[in-house]
């Protein structure tokens, strides 16, 4: 059994997979000083894990913490993953691959995985981050906005008379006092940018694109927005369980290849390719040859409203250069490290 561990700015989500497949996430919200006392609040009595793989935010402070309680605990090493250039059909739009945040990385790699179109993600936590990805696995980038606690904390802490408690508060469109007033503006500023860029983005793609909203505010936010937006809970899990799943699927090939040839195992290694099935290799198609790893699981997951029909469609006039030059490349792009 793996761990797979998701640390935000607040909260820290994770799920454990076994036998390749990943359970229903938990959270948690850490403290300001560390990590550890909700390491021990959940894990205390957990036995049995073999791997840990996490996507961390938090710094460096936080992965020390963790690397240290899961070493006593378990003498497990966690697995740090990091945003890199290129990795399972997805290449990286950032000059410096490091510095694109591993949440956002790993939901581009989910996103890519599930479907065959243009995908906007957006992520609604401390920070609202957005990026999107071509049908070819080409990370377009993305923009960075204040979530919604960001915004209320800075009006709180800017304005000396804002100074009454959010808790309190009930949303109301027109708002009679201070909380609810702040709570208003705040949230509507953040469904009106979205809005805008989902209507921007709708026509730079000719309404072949697909909107996925995850995050801590998502559930908050989502019912403002239009409705042909899907709701993606646990996206930067999925796209972490396909790094947790590549030695596994390496090391069963490996089993059942006792007997092929030396050449073709040291191909395979050098490649860092997770192999596929005969029914999957026998397709003579673009995408299908990118997909030489499990899908995602789909439990869960909304169905996606309001989708143009044709844009499962490839025209020509629907195609940008850049997109163009990723059908010719994206084999070799998908195979590499």
């Amino acid at each position: 059994m793996k761990l797979l561990i998701d640390i935000g700015n607040t909260r820290v989500k994770f799920a454990f997979l076994e036998s390749g497949r990943l359970a229903d996430s938990q959270t948690f919200t850490r403290s300001k000083t560390g990590i550890k006392a909700g390491l021990n609040s959940h894990f205390k009595n957990v036995d049995g894990i073999e791997a840990i793989f996490v996507a961390n935010v938090a710094g460096d402070k936080i992965a020390t913490q963790l690397t240290e309680w899961a070493e006593k605990k378990w003498q497990i090493t966690p697995t740090f993953v990091a945003s890199e250039k290129k990795r399972f059909g997805v290449t990286n739009a950032y000059p410096k691959p490091e510095v694109l945040g591993v949440d956002r990385w790993l939901s581009l790699i989910a996103a890519r995985q599930h479907a065959r179109m243009a995908t906007c993600i957006i992520d609604c936590g401390t920070a609202i981050t957005v990026d999107i990805v071509t049908k070819y696995g080409l990370h377009q980038g993305g923009m960075i906005l204040p979530g919604l606690s960001l915004m209320r904390e800075s009006l709180i802490t800017g304005t000396s008379d804002l100074t009454e408690t959010l808790a309190e508060s009930e949303f109301k469109t027109l708002a009679i006092n201070t909380q609810s007033a702040i709570q208003t503006g705040t949230l509507y500023t953040v469904t009106a940018t979205i809005d805008r860029l989902m209507s921007d983005l709708k026509d730079q793609f000719k309404n072949r694109i697909r909107f996925i909203i995850t995050g801590g505010d998502a559930e908050v936010i989502r019912p403002i927005l239009p409705a042909n937006i899907a709701h993606y809970p646990d996206i930067v899990l999925k796209g972490l369980a396909y790094y947790a799943r590549q030695g596994e699927k390496r090391g069963r090939y490996a089993a059942s290849s006792d007997n092929d040839s030396n050449t073709e195992s040291n191909a395979l290694e050098s490649t860092d390719v997770m192999p596929v099935n005969d029914e999957s290799t026998t397709s003579a198609s673009v995408s299908s040859s990118v997909e030489a790893i499990e899908p995602v699981e789909t439990e869960g997951i909304e169905p996606v409203e309001a989708v143009d029909v044709e844009a499962v469609k490839v025209e020509a006039e629907a195609i940008e250069p850049a997109e163009v030059e990723a059908v010719e490349t994206v084999e070799a792009e998908a195979v590499e490290t």
